[in-house]
């Protein structure tokens, strides 16, 4: 029981550091964020997701829905 507690520990403390860097280093203006989801583009590159991707999916959804 006490490994289970331990283990979500790490994750949230893990979590938390990511968004808490994400936070800090893009208002400071370290690294650029351009969804808007606390974490750095450059991190989501690392693992494979390109922001700039998302970006251009959501400006379609308001394009479409403005064309309706």
């Amino acid at each position: 029981m006490n490994e289970i507690v331990a283990v979500f520990v790490a994750i949230f403390v893990l979590i938390g550091g990511i968004v808490a860097y994400g936070v800090i280093s893009t208002s400071m203006g370290y690294e650029e964020d351009e969804n808007q989801n606390y974490i750095p583009d450059r991190l989501e590159r690392m693992f494979g997701k390109d922001p700039s991707a998302k970006k251009g999916k959501e400006q379609s959804k308001k394009q479409k829905k403005v064309s309706k």
